[in-house]
């Protein structure tokens, strides 16, 4: 058997593991607010606010999971986070109490943060097969946003047996994603039992961050911009082209190719990024994103149009995804406590963007318009990381 081949194998049940995990809780996200206005009989103020619930707990346990974490704790993190989005799935439906809803939703937005640090802290730490950060984290990247486009499956579901049934289903997708995981990395890199273990150093949460390579706090910037981006197109664009004259299958469509799209460059990256310096695309990359999702209202009435910029933002999304975590881990090479603080710093990026962004753009849109809001705040966002990217990068170079 090939060392190619042998590589496949490793890599299969791990990033299945991301896969589940992603298309199960994006799918749960589409639910859970049909299930709120159904089931509850919730109004759209309620219904924000509950939902909102699950990022401000995945924001708030990420830099303590992170700081927790090492390799020989993965197996039970992976688990537990697993086990609470797992309960939290199936007991959502059994309720339709405000109260209640709102601690389940913060539930799982605490084990989605427990699984996910964890998830790609032991990944970076143990890649299977040997492959390269780049490589690893591009088809984690990959995996990652094809489960994102698998969430039609849920509404799929929930139209063909029942919105409460398609909960259950659901339920096994983290559960059964944290034993692949557990399985297929895990189980076979965790420190030997007669190898005694590096004390762990306990540090101050202050000491740790200040002690962060620079390269890692561009690294999240990177994944603030990124999802703000995103988040910024996913809230506003529906309402922006159904006034313009698309229809929703339309705007589906263009919402899928950006998700292809960007998920084909990440499985793609692994050549493009042995050929080139990753930290050097970064910089056009984010140009590129900013450039197309700003030109969106200019051909807001044209489907054909719109296509080509979706393309764009997805591969500038991809390909942002895999250089600002590889070039994080990177960074903090041969010690492996850092990577579960990276990892949570990382993924803390990706929560703060997806609130900042519709957040931002939702008061800019009140004060002019959808169509200003487009072209303004995404250069603002760029203006930002220009701002605190450019210098750190500079001074990162100098002190090489």
């Amino acid at each position: 058997m090939t060392s190619r081949r042998v590589a496949l194998l490793a890599l299969a049940p791990v990033y299945a593991s991301v896969f589940l995990f992603t298309a199960g809780m994006s799918a749960l996200q589409i639910l859970v607010p049909v299930y709120l206005l159904r089931e509850g009989e919730l109004g759209p103020a309620a219904i924000g606010t509950i939902i909102g619930v699950f990022g401000i707990a995945s924001l708030a346990a990420r830099l303590p999971v992170g700081l927790a974490y090492s390799t020989g704790r993965a197996t039970a993190f992976l688990l537990v986070g697993g086990g609470l989005s797992a309960l939290a799935f199936a007991l959502i439906p059994l309720t339709t109490s405000p109260p209640l809803l709102t601690v389940l939703v913060g539930l799982n937005g605490l084990g989605w943060s427990i699984a996910s640090t964890s998830q790609l802290a032991l990944l970076v730490a143990r890649p299977p097969g040997g492959v390269s950060t780049a490589v690893a984290m591009g088809w984690f990247s990959g995996a990652t946003a094809f489960g994102n486009v698998a969430a039609v499956l849920g509404g799929l579901s929930a139209d063909l047996i029942g919105l409460r049934p398609t909960f259950f289903v659901l339920a096994a997708t983290p559960l059964l994603a944290a034993v692949l995981m557990v399985r297929g990395v895990a189980s076979s890199t965790v420190v030997r039992r007669d190898a005694p273990e590096q004390p762990r150093e306990r540090t101050r949460l202050w000491h740790s961050l200040t002690g962060m390579p620079l390269a890692v706090w561009v690294g999240v910037l990177v994944m603030f911009f990124i999802n703000a981006l995103n988040a910024l197109t996913n809230t506003f664009h529906p309402v922006l082209a159904l006034a313009s004259g698309l229809t929703l299958t339309q705007i589906a469509a263009l919402s899928s190719t950006r998700s292809w799209a960007s998920s084909s460059s990440r499985f793609g990256s692994g050549p493009l990024f042995s050929r080139f310096d990753p930290t050097g695309l970064t910089l056009p990359l984010v140009v590129l994103g900013t450039l197309a999702t700003s030109a969106i209202p200019s051909v807001r009435t044209s489907f054909l149009l719109q296509l080509p910029l979706f393309v764009l933002a997805g591969v500038s999304r991809g390909l942002l995804r895999v250089t600002g975590s590889a070039d994080a881990f990177d960074s903090a090479a041969g010690d492996e406590r850092r990577h579960g603080l990276i990892a949570a710093l990382l993924y803390g990026g990706l929560d703060v963007g997806k609130i900042v962004g519709p957040v931002v753009g939702g008061v800019v849109a009140g004060i002019w318009s959808i169509s200003t809001m487009f072209q303004v705040v995404p250069l603002g966002f760029l203006a930002l990381y220009l701002a605190l990217a450019v210098p750190a990068r500079r001074a990162a170079t100098s002190a090489v």
